[in-house]
């Protein structure tokens, strides 16, 4: 929906704030200054921006960063404004704010603030300011109904667990009342739920030695396992973790509150039996419903429920728990005898069980044994059934014995060892044994299979490694490598240089001899030109050395894959050795020229440079009328169709709107060679006309103002001189021994000098003069040294061709880089192009961005130059001040759910963005040049004293660099060539694509994905801030006594007829007080209101009404609800299979497995 609302609109609301910055001692509830002043909000503002005024006008204490505006009406606290967004965007919370003079934009302080205040004050408060801080807690709570919903989602909960841990029974008594509270909202159970260490300590206190904490702490058991079954499962997660680690059996505390015979209090009693029917009853599945039922017969639970309904006098409500406890159990194990149960036992849906036979399954450990308990008779008017008293079969001494290894007190096999498990039989042993046996006998065969199927491979694998590697071979030998070997093939001592000469003298005889008979192999026709032409050819031609011509024949033998530094090119095929911009006849496709207009001569073309290809010429002739009209309808998907004035290919608008000042992509500008563009493929894109004229409406002073902006970074000898010898004496510093060096340099040892030290030493070269000056002072002065400069230098002069050495030790450490950082760019402008040409998120942004361009400028285009990408985020509508980015991003977001933000998908085009492509290509040419050098340094270091096996390696590196060069200059050249396709796929004149740099284009695709990702981002937030504000008004102040499940019958026909009658409720849905109310509340002194012993307030009172319908046993039901089967089709309780004993099969079993041991 669109609200139409003038920019520059103002609105006015009252203002007030509160003193609420310490919740636990606030000093008033009520909002002040009572005459709450006025104040003009502009509309399309955000209101972040207008706060600080805000603050000023009312001399608010809160600081601009704690500070939030929440909406005050009709007496009671609203929805929190969002500051990030206007007025204009929030006009639901808003709504009606005008119609009472009392309502009013109150300046609170935020909720997390107020929340972290209150955790700061619970831990570091002793005394009596804690005992105040926690008696008011609950009355906070009950007052703000949003700090609630902070206090669980800022770890409120932990801090209570931990103060109450630490507590003595008053303060525990005070933090269960406060969580009691939190328990009434919807939003504090979801909390709730949500944090086990809640659960935990509140089971912890069961076992208090004072009363009330006791009853508190049971009172909020039973309503949270009431409030959703799932609760089960999380209540008995805790008492498990609890009684854990206190090394007890799991619920050790409720039955040690059980067993108390003595001192029971009959009420703790009942909620402590209704804790455990209505946990139990909410487990699904039977396994966990044996599993904590044998836990708690173990625990001589049936002792107990026969001591209670032998003991004269017993309460009527424990009877009926005891009586519930019984029959559930009874069902369970599949002897109900047809006995109709109370309605509250039985599950709505059947628990889980795996086993489909009903004659074999789990039953209760209670099943096994035939001692069964004397059959319930009626002894009471209210059908209330006591149990005879029986003698215990098992001792409550011996009855903390573990779950899988139980002894028998009685019995026949109570001599024997204990079983592995309680409620297995033998029979199920044997099954479940042959099942392991039969799963490991397939586990072996599987890892026969898989090894067998591994050393295949791997033979396999090591064939086909020996047959590449032979291959590799022969093509090193007969190619690059042998060319090099023989042309280097220099002696290595000084008797063998005549033989090098000749060698070379040979070499450069063949290729003489060779220019002759090409030159004798020419046509008749070619021989017979004139002398003198052939003289100016010969002249004009230049000569090339042998290290050219020998390049250029590894060129044409050139069969290496490209694959450089681990990246791979292969992809790259012949067809991208094609310049897109060479220049081409009329015979490569190019149209011929246009008629002559009349019928005279036809005109010869202009003489153009060889290096330009004329643009291709199109008729005009039935452009505008198909061809436009036809690219506006598929663009706009006809969301615009039939706007477009008669002859002017104008759309017709209501309002002038901003214009997009982009070049538009020609026909004429397209070579026929490229085919179709992105322009011809773009999807259909709908777009909002109305909303685009609304928010891109031209506003004349808009524009002023925007022009206005734009009108308003000992002795010795020394011969050097002395800034020459301390630069040498500085340098030495950094390089290893004198001694050293020359061995070094001669082994090219990397590990004695560093790549940094050849530098050093490139720049300390001596000169034939400084050689000169320093023997000739020497010999002069045999008597005395020379000083630790000049000898340095006489040391590095001693070593032939230190020169040569050095730079192609240099050129040897540095090559591997430099390929690096040649190969990586390319690859990455490579896979940018790839991933730009299948990305859908691009084409629909373009879609969607021409779409509005077409209606905002008025005339239809087949498309825009991408540059216009980095003015986007520039263009902002006049209404609420968004960039068109912004609203691009809704646009796309709504059109195409399956889009990302680009700039995460698009990270090749980020990173070719920060490399030169001119200095990589002249990297290049500098890379095949100093390859052409080190080949001249190679043959001069060959004629020295040169180890045989470090000139082999040269000679293999050499030749090894010349491939990677060569294989470079492809990739580079077909890469380039791809990128020039790319942009005129694009839609680029080709006049730009020619001037285009590479990375200047990616960076623009780069800096927009980031744009357009930051917005998007900012967008999403919004969306789910919104939705989150929906969902949290879907239980905002909502009590949990709004569920059905704790509404009585009378409760409904009093709705109902409430709902008739339409009178309103006194109290609201949301369960909060009124002002007057609360003002009451708040004169009465706090003594007067710690000393009362019961719960008086409303909350209390739905609380003790929730307690009641938990424990409040329901009518007679006739189908009684089925529970998941076991996992283990004969599983019964722990109390059937103890009395039930054994098969005679069974017993067989036992005693053959017990003569084995």
């Amino acid at each position: 929906m669109i609200v139409k609302m003038e920019p520059d609109e103002l609105i006015t609301f009252r203002v007030q704030y509160l003193l609420d910055s310490d919740p636990l001692s606030a000093t008033t509830a009520f909002p002040i200054p009572v005459r709450a002043p006025t104040y003009d909000f502009a509309t399309t503002t955000s209101l972040s921006t207008q706060l600080p005024t805000i603050l000023r006008l009312l001399n608010a204490p809160q600081s601009i960063d704690d500070a939030a505006i929440q909406v005050y009406k009709d007496g009671d606290f609203g929805a929190y404004l969002d500051l990030e967004s206007s007025l204009a965007e929030q006009t639901e919370e808003i709504e009606g704010l005008q119609a009472s003079r009392k309502n009013s934009l109150v300046i609170r302080t935020q909720l997390s603030v107020r929340v972290h205040a209150i955790i700061e004050k619970l831990l570091s408060s002793e005394g009596s300011d804690l005992r105040r801080a926690l008696f008011s807690l609950k009355q906070v709570f009950q007052e703000d109904k949003d700090l609630v919903h902070a206090f669980v989602a800022l770890g409120g909960l932990n801090c209570l667990v931990s103060v109450g841990n630490c507590a003595d029974q008053n303060y525990q008594n005070y933090i269960l009342r406060a969580l009691g509270q939190v328990m009434l909202y919807v939003d504090g159970m979801n909390g709730v739920m949500k944090h086990q260490p809640t659960m935990e300590w509140l089971y912890s206190l069961i076992a208090s030695n004072y009363r009330s904490v006791v009853k508190t702490a049971l009172k909020l058991l039973l309503v949270f396992v009431e409030y959703a079954e799932t609760n089960c499962y999380v209540l008995v997660s805790a008492i498990h973790a609890v009684d854990a680690a206190k090394g007890t059996l799991p619920w050790a505390n409720i039955m040690r509150l059980l067993k108390d015979y003595d001192n029971a209090d009959a009420e703790l009693v009942i909620y402590a039996t209704s804790l455990i029917n209505k946990t139990l009853a909410g487990l699904t599945d039977q396994d966990s419903f044996y599993d904590e039922s044998d836990l708690l017969e173990q625990q001589g639970m049936e002792t107990v429920i026969q001591r209670y309904m032998s003991k004269p006098g017993t309460d009527l409500d424990l009877l009926d728990q005891l009586q519930l406890y019984e029959a559930v159990l009874k069902f369970e194990d599949g002897e109900s005898d047809g006995q109709r149960l109370p309605q509250n036992s039985m599950r709505k849906t059947q628990r889980y069980r795996p086993g489909a036979s009903t004659t074999e399954r789990r039953k209760s450990r209670r099943h096994s044994t035939d001692n069964s308990p004397a059959p319930l008779t009626k002894v009471l008017p209210t059908q209330v059934l006591r149990m005879t008293p029986t003698q215990a079969t098992v001792d409550e001494d011996d009855s903390s014995g573990s779950t899988n290894s139980t002894e028998f007190s009685s019995g026949i096999f109570q001599e024997k060892k204990p079983r592995d498990g309680a409620g297995v039989t033998p029979g199920l042993r044997r099954r479940r044994e042959r099942a392991e046996r039969h799963k490991s006998f397939l586990k072996e065969q599987e890892e026969a299979a898989a090894n067998g199927i591994f050393a295949a491979r791997e033979l396999r694998e090591s064939y086909d490694l020996e047959d590449k590697e032979m291959l590799m071979q022969l093509k090193r030998d007969h190619t690059v490598k042998d060319l090099t070997q023989k042309l280097c093939n220099l002696p290595t001592s000084p008797t063998q240089e005549p033989g090098s000469r000749a060698i070379v003298g040979d070499m450069s005889g063949l290729i003489s001899k060779a220019k002759e008979g090409l030159a004798k192999s020419k046509s008749k026709g070619e021989i017979s030109r004139s002398s003198s032409v052939d003289q100016e050819l010969k002249k004009a031609e230049p000569k090339k050395s042998e290290n050219e011509l020998h390049w250029e024949e590894l060129v044409r033998n050139m069969t290496r894959p490209l694959n450089l530094c681990d990246l791979d090119f292969t992809d790259l095929h012949s067809d991208d050795e094609k310049d897109v911009l060479a220049p081409r006849g009329l015979g490569a496709g190019i149209p011929p020229p246009p008629p002559p207009l009349g019928g005279g001569m036809v005109m010869p073309p202009p003489m153009m440079p060889p290096c330009l290809m004329p643009p291709p010429m199109f008729s005009y002739a039935g452009y505008g009328a198909s061809s436009l009209t036809n690219s506006v309808n598929s663009s706009l998907n006809g969301s615009i169709n039939g706007e477009l004035a008669n002859g002017n290919n104008t759309i017709k608008k209501n309002k002038k709107t901003v214009k997009l000042f982009w070049k538009e992509v020609r026909e004429d500008m397209i070579p026929p060679v490229v085919g179709k563009t992105i322009w011809d493929e773009l999807p259909d894109a709908n777009v909002d006309t109305q909303k685009l004229e609304h928010l891109f409406e031209s506003r004349a002073k808009d524009l002023m103002t925007k022009k206005q902006q734009e009108l308003n970074k000992s002795k010795e000898i020394i011969v050097l001189d002395h800034k020459r010898s301390n630069a040498i004496n500085i340098a030495m510093t950094k390089l290893p021994p004198p001694r050293a060096i020359k061995a070094a340099i001669l082994k090219m040892d990397a590990t004695v000098v560093t790549r940094e030290g050849i530098d050093k030493l490139l720049n300390m070269l001596p000169s034939d003069e400084e050689r000169g000056k320093i023997q000739e002072a020497q010999l002069s002065n045999p008597e005395l040294p020379l000083g630790s400069a000049e000898q340095f230098l006489l040391t590095l002069a001693s070593i032939t061709e230190l020169g040569a050495r050095l730079k192609l030790w240099a050129f040897r450490l540095d090559f591997d880089n430099c390929e690096k950082e040649i190969a990586e760019p390319l690859m990455d402008l490579k896979q940018g192009i790839e991933i730009l040409r299948q990305n859908r998120t691009f084409r629909s942004i373009l879609s969607t961005l021409l779409s509005v361009g077409i209606f905002l400028n008025g005339a239809p285009v087949k498309g825009f130059q991408i540059e216009y990408l980095a003015k986007v985020p520039e263009v902002k509508d006049t209404v609420h001040k968004h960039s068109l980015l912004h609203h691009l991003c809704h646009m796309v977001m709504e059109s195409s759910s399956d889009t990302t933000d680009l700039y995460s998908e698009i990270g090749p085009i980020t990173r070719a963005s920060k490399a030169d492509f001119t200095d990589l290509a002249h990297n290049l040419t500098q890379l095949e040049s100093e390859c052409k050098a080190s080949w001249d340094r190679l043959k001069l270091i060959a004629k020295h004293d040169c180890a045989p096996p470090l000139k082999q390696k040269l000679v293999d590196f050499l030749a090894d660099c010349a491939e990677r060069i060569i294989s470079l200059q492809t990739v580079h050249r077909r890469v380039m060539n791809r990128y020039r396709k790319f942009l005129l796929w694009l839609g680029m004149p080709q006049h730009s694509v020619s001037e285009s740099r590479p990375n200047e284009f990616c960076r623009t695709l780069s800096e927009f994905a980031l744009e357009y990702r930051t917005t998007r981002e900012r967008v999403q937030q919004q969306l789910e801030k919104k939705a989150n504000h929906r969902e949290r008004n879907k239980t905002r102040g909502k009590l949990i006594i709004d569920m059905v499940k704790f509404k009585t019958k009378e409760d409904v026909a009093d709705a109902e007829l409430k709902q008739l009658l339409g009178t309103p409720s006194p109290d609201q849905a949301d369960g909060t007080l009124t002002w007057r109310r609360r003002r009451a509340e708040q004169l009465r002194s706090p003594i007067a209101r710690q000393s009362e012993e019961q719960f008086t307030d409303g909350d209390d009172e739905i609380l003790e009404s929730l307690v009641k319908t938990a424990t409040k046993a329901s009518g007679i039901r006739t189908t009684p609800r089925e529970r998941k089967r076991t996992r283990h089709a004969d599983r019964k309780s722990l109390r059937r299979t103890l009395k039930n004993g054994l098969t005679d099969e069974e017993k067989q079993h036992v005693a053959a497995l017990i003569q084995t041991y």
